[in-house]
């Protein structure tokens, strides 16, 4: 096999399969059974689950575990741009209780 150096640095993230869990939670509360694909994000900012049906979108989760809902219109890199610069959707917006939670 050949192998050839990453361009980018890359930087593990944080219990990935933890992020993966609460994005996969998150979006089951938006669409009936979703096919996710789950891709790392660079410089450790978290993973974002892709589900890639018309009208799907994505969700980019932090390692703090606040997530940002994007739709199937917003392309990759523009949502990546918009978490990194700290948008957030509210835990409401998913249908998440705050006090039944614990927050």
């Amino acid at each position: 096999m050949t192998r050839f150096p990453s361009s980018d640095p890359v930087t593990p993230v944080p219990d990935e399969g933890r992020l993966a869990t609460v994005g996969r939670t998150l979006f089951a509360r938006l669409a009936a059974d979703p096919v996710l694909r789950v891709v790392a994000l660079p410089d450790g900012l978290g993973v974002c689950l892709v589900h890639t049906v018309r009208g799907g979108g994505k969700i980019y989760v932090a390692p703090d575990e606040t997530a940002l809902f994007v739709g199937s219109a917003v392309d990759f890199q523009a949502g990546l741009a918009a978490f990194r610069d700290g948008a957030r959707t509210p835990p409401e917006k998913f249908g998440v209780d705050r006090q039944a939670a614990g927050t």
